[in-house]
């Protein structure tokens, strides 16, 4: 056991009078792993402040090992290996997302059903998690957006530059006035990989009408070598493999999937976190990713559509007709390739087309038809 915290046995009893956190979590999962360093720091400095506040690890774990290993890390108390509270909890509470610091206040009664993002945000500053504290954090975030500047995101510490292709080092502050697009991404990714070559067709129609565009590659790589394999494939810049600001700009936009394209204006302020869809559906006529913009683009859309049939035949689905119709994402049956916007449908197949895919054969089907009658 040297070496190895001692577990005892705590009366609930110690915990009355205190605003007591609920830290529902599993060991072997990587929010999980990334949210305990954050939880512990608050937790020793308010300690240290004499405040009157305690955690309750609540455990997911399946194995006992794992278990202590992770509470070893912990200073705080927990609900015992697999017992029976935890299940009880993680219903009551309705449990959907982990980590979950659910926090009760003094009283015994919910303040907050979820505290970990604050925390995350706002650290020690988030105590003591009433309604008034949250509300004044929130307009501290407010104030935080609208005083953005690229140098504010990308910069920290000392790390203020992203790398080229050729390994130099370009400064943030070089960046600064140009519009810029995050994106998240990694080789072992396969929408990462099939989504590719789209961005890089749109990143260089883009700068041949703007050379103030830029794109930054933030890996989510678990080696060097995949890394650089990938961004060898890019035209753009990235951050170092490794540097800290791959997590934490992670954290700060709350990224649960990739990949995913977050669009900066020139001011610094985020244009919207969604270019990836944008991007799919209007590919560069996209840019500059503004709501004018996308104004714009879906009014162009609407009037193409109007030279569109209603309905086609189509040589790959003829037991029905295929209806146009307004769908957000779907893969089409016939190139296997991502759709956004609009289909050509069969909703009683469930079977889709592009309407490229859909009015080129139509197209080339007419043209033959015209050579006969001609003939």
């Amino acid at each position: 056991m040297m070496g190895r915290r001692l577990l005892f046995q705590v009366p609930v009893s110690e915990l009355e009078g205190k605003t007591v956190g609920l830290y529902i979590s599993w060991s072997g999962y990587g929010s999980c792993i990334e949210f305990t360093p954050f939880l512990v720091e608050v937790y020793e400095t308010l300690k240290e402040r004499g405040e009157k506040f305690e955690v309750v690890l609540v455990s997911l774990d399946d194995v006992e090992e794992s278990f202590r290993e992770d509470f070893q890390k912990m200073p705080w108390f927990a609900l015992p290996f697999k017992d029976k509270s935890c299940n009880k909890l993680i219903r009551y509470f309705d449990l959907t997302t982990i980590p979950t610091l659910v926090i009760i206040g003094q009283d015994g009664k919910t303040l907050n059903p979820n505290v970990a993002e604050i925390i995350e945000n706002h650290g020690v500053q988030a105590y003591p998690f009433t309604p008034e504290k949250l509300e004044e954090l929130a307009k501290i975030e407010e104030e935080r957006l609208e005083a953005q500047t690229l140098e504010s995101i990308l910069i920290l510490g000392d790390r203020d530059f992203v790398i080229s292709k050729d390994g130099n080092q370009i400064p943030v502050s070089q960046l600064v006035g140009e519009n810029i697009l995050l994106y998240f991404s990694a080789e072992w990714c396969p929408p990462c990989r099939v989504f590719l070559p789209k961005l890089i067709n749109a990143y260089h129609e883009i700068k041949a009408i703007d050379d103030a565009f830029e794109v930054i590659f933030i890996s989510s790589d678990s080696d060097q070598a995949s890394f650089d394999e990938l961004f060898s494939k890019m035209p753009w810049l990235a951050l170092p493999f490794s540097d800290e600001r791959n997590k934490f700009l992670s954290r700060k936009f709350k990224i649960s999937g990739i990949p995913i394209a977050i669009a900066i204006g020139s001011t610094g302020k985020i244009v919207t976190e969604d270019a990836i869809e944008l991007l799919m559906v209007h590919a560069a006529d996209a840019y500059p990713f503004t709501k004018e913009r996308l104004k714009e683009c879906m009014a162009k859309l609407e009037e193409l559509t109007k030279e569109w049939p209603k309905k086609v035949k189509h040589v790959l689905h003829e037991e029905h007709e295929l209806v146009l119709t307004q769908c957000p994402i779907y893969n089409c049956d016939g190139c296997g390739d991502e759709g956004h916007g609009w289909s050509f449908q069969c909703k009683e197949c469930n079977y889709d087309l592009h309407p490229k895919c859909a009015l080129e054969e139509d197209k080339s089907e007419k043209d033959v038809d015209a050579d006969a009658s001609d003939g």
